[in-house]
């Protein structure tokens, strides 16, 4: 992308079980090739960013289950241009979700 800027990117992980981010790193060597196209600023699996910087693309995996998951949430929706659900349990739940159905 020879005389553009990366795309930069946040991710986000709530109560997961943790697939979305295995996949990340199962990339493998692969993961060059992306990084030439984008910057990977947050990401809890690959890097050690404790704030959320400003980002065009905002990847977030897990079901919103906590305080800490809606605080997550509302930093990455407050930080990132583009908001994408990322897996089965951002978005439909999945199985953390699965913690929701009942009460005690």
């Amino acid at each position: 992308m020879a005389g553009h800027s990366k795309v930069k990117i946040n991710s986000e992980w709530l109560s997961v079980c943790g697939g979305c981010e295995v996949a990340i790193i199962d990339l493998h060597e692969k993961i060059l090739d992306i990084l030439a196209s984008v910057e990977i600023q947050r990401c809890p699996v690959l890097t050690d960013v404790k704030g959320y910087p400003p980002a065009r693309i905002g990847l977030v995996s897990g079901a919103i289950r906590t305080a800490h998951d809606r605080h997550a949430a509302e930093q990455m929706r407050n930080s990132c241009e583009i908001i994408v659900a990322y897996g089965t349990c951002a978005a439909y739940g999945g199985i953390s979700g699965a913690g929701m159905v009942h009460s005690r």
